[in-house]
Order: C-alpha cells, then structure tokens, then sequence
C-alpha cells in the first residue's frame, strides 16, 4: 500500500505543480493594468511603444522557440532571450515571479491549458491577451486560453506489416490480440493523454464510445461502470499498453521497418516527417470510428507584471502570424495555427486543421481538473 501511495503521489508531483508549489491561503494576485485596450489598441502605436521598452524575455516548451525570437528581432529591432523550457518549470517560475514581486519573464508558451484556465488565468499570474484586431478572425474556442499553436496525437500503424490499418474501432485495442501491442506515452508524466481519457468519461463522446461497442459487437454495451467512457478506460488499461518517454519512441516502436507482428500507437502526428528520414513506416488509421486521436494546443500568456508589456503583447500578435508561428506550421507536417490566414505544410495529408478536427476529441480541460486524481489513480492500478 505504501508503494502504491508514493507511486500516485510521484506521478502527481510530475502532473500537478499547482497542487504543490501553490498550497496554502494565498490570494490571488492583483489584476495587471489594462495595457492596450481594446478602444486604444493600435499596431503602430503598439510596435513604437515596444520598442522603447527594454529585453523582452520569453519562454516555451519547444526548441523553436529560438529560431522565432530571432525573427522577431529582426523584424521589430527589439533584443529577445528566447529560452525552451518545460510545462512544470515555465508554471512553477512563473508562480514564484509573481509571489515575490520579481517579475523577470515576460511570455510564457505552455501546452497545459486546464492549468492556465483553472489557476494561473483566474488568480492573476499570467494575462490572457487576444490582441483586439485578431478576435474577429480566431475562432472564439481557441481564445480563451489564447491557442497560438495546434497539433494532434493520432493512432498509428505500420503500413510496412499492414497494406490497410489493423483496427478500425476503437474498442479492438481493449481484445486480447493487442495486449501488450499499444504504445503510447506514460500517462504518469504526460498531462495531454490524462486529459484526454478524462474527455471520453464525457456524456457525448461516452455515447459515441457507446455506439461503437454496439457497431463492433453487435449488441449493446453492459457495465457496471457510469458510462461507455469509463468502461473503454477500465479495458484498455486492464491490456497494457505498452509505455514510452516521448512521443519519438513510440512512433519508432511502432514504424520500425521490418516487422511482422508491429505494435500499434499513439503518438504525435508531427512523427510522420521521420518517414523519409529514418526510413518509417507508419500510417495514420483514418477509418477508426470513432475518433483517431485527439487535439494538442500550446497557449500563449503574459505573465503579470511583464517588466515590457508593450512588447509582450507585440510579441503575442507575431505568434498569431504565419512570420510567427510559421517555424511549426510551415516547417513541419502536424502543426497548425488557429488563424485561418495561416497556411500549413504541404505535405499534411488532409491540408488543415478543419479538415483534422472532425476525428479528433477535444480534450476538456475543465473535466481534467476535476478527474485527473482520479483517472491517473485507475492508471497507475493497473500498472500493479
């Protein structure tokens, strides 16, 4: 019992900073000023400002992070430190920033958004600002946290062992065939997929999960469980799968050429451009019903007390276009931008993310915050 207990209590550490580093009877910090409203907002007026304010400092959980404050440099003359650091890291600095009055980081790129929406946005430690001339053209579920980059976990096959994918329902990777035969990342330190079981514990998409039992089975599903959403969850673990650090391994596990009994998996659909290089195989499974995967989103805030809030939110605006977000959208397959004037990479197999969105889930990041105890307990019980 004492290894189970510190086993979950290891895992949430790792999945939840806010439990942790915000515990205690503190008050949620001022509200920051209303800097470029949006009966002031102005692009020009917004550049001369930023540009008389001092080192912009932002950070991100991807490397490109780099290559994109470079060319914000460029662009506007204004000195950027642009450093690639995690989810927990980016969270917990910017908590500590805040509390001691200290200020030092201007922007944050975050991929966890049920933190931002249930913590960091409600009790003022970071901004959620939507540049004004933008709100008219992002769609409104992409606002609120501000979404600047999107991408999709996709289920995967190897198209080197298999002509067509192996599995057309969801409910197969549940059947003893694939026990031990599902790769995806660990759950424990992977914030996206506990949010994403928590989603189909969701009426509507547990009726879908639902109508696949019976479309496969040919009757309808009996359990004991709340729904059809909890059921899938309880079966899939019960067949171990099969877990990995990184997106990058499981998508090498389960393309490895040569195989004749591969895996299947979960993984980033940014993988895909390894095909050529490394030589993969892999294949998305398009005809699972009743979804094939779900959707990724890293947000864009400002932390509160920015020492440079002008060019903090010039900064957000140039994420917002392709000059921005351009070094994921245009130099990958797999990354997509919530502006609609943004293209994508023309080697993407349906074009843009509308084409994407209708066959993936949209995790809730409400129900997240409120299952995550919950689901990643059922996870880690079935890893005894």
């Amino acid at each position: 019992m004492r290894v189970r207990f510190m086993l979950i209590a290891a895992a949430l550490l790792l999945l939840l900073p806010g439990v942790i580093f915000s515990a205690g009877s503190r008050e949620a910090a001022e509200p920051a000023p209303d800097i470029m409203a949006d009966e002031d907002f102005d692009y020009e007026t917004l550049v001369r400002l930023a540009q008389q304010e001092g080192k912009l400092t932002v950070t991100d959980t991807s490397s490109r992070i780099v290559p994109v404050a470079e060319a914000f440099a460029e662009k506007y003359g204004i000195e950027v430190s642009g450093t690639k650091m995690g989810n927990p890291e980016q969270i917990t600095r910017t908590r500590r920033e805040v509390d001691a009055g200290n200020v030092l980081t201007d922007v944050i790129g975050i991929a966890s958004g049920p933190e931002l929406i249930n913590d960091l946005i409600p009790n003022n430690y970071v901004i959620n600002w939507v540049p004004p001339n933008m709100r008219d053209v992002i769609p409104e579920d992409f606002q609120y946290p501000l979404t600047y980059r999107i991408m999709q976990r996709i289920f995967g096959y190897n198209t080197g062992a298999y002509d067509e994918s192996p599995i057309t329902n969801i409910w197969e990777l549940t059947e003893p065939q694939w026990k031990n035969k599902v790769m995806l990342r660990d759950p424990a330190t992977t914030t996206d997929h506990i949010s994403f079981f928590a989603t189909l514990t969701r009426d509507d998409y547990a009726s879908q999960l639902a109508d696949a039992y019976k479309a496969h089975y040919g009757t309808d599903l009996v359990t004991t469980e709340e729904n059809a959403g909890w059921e899938w969850l309880k079966r899939f673990f019960a067949n171990e799968p099969i877990t990995f650090g990184s997106d990058g391994d499981v998508g090498d596990a389960v393309g490895a050429p040569g195989q004749t009994d591969p895996p299947v998996g979960l993984y980033n659909y940014t993988k895909h451009r390894d095909i050529e290089r490394q030589g993969l195989e892999l294949g998305v499974m398009f005809d699972l019903i009743p979804f094939i995967g779900y959707v990724e989103t890293t947000h864009v805030a400002i932390v509160n007390g920015a020492p440079n809030p002008h060019a903090a939110r010039l900064y957000v605006h140039f994420l917002m276009t392709e000059e921005g977000v351009g070094q994921w959208t245009m130099r990958d397959i797999g990354g997509y931008s919530p502006n609609p004037q943004v293209g994508t990479h023309p080697d993407d197999e349906l074009g843009s993310f509308d084409a994407w969105a209708p066959f993936l889930v949209n995790p809730d990041g409400k129900l997240y915050w409120t299952l995550q105890e919950q689901i990643l307990d059922m996870w880690m019980l079935s890893r005894q």
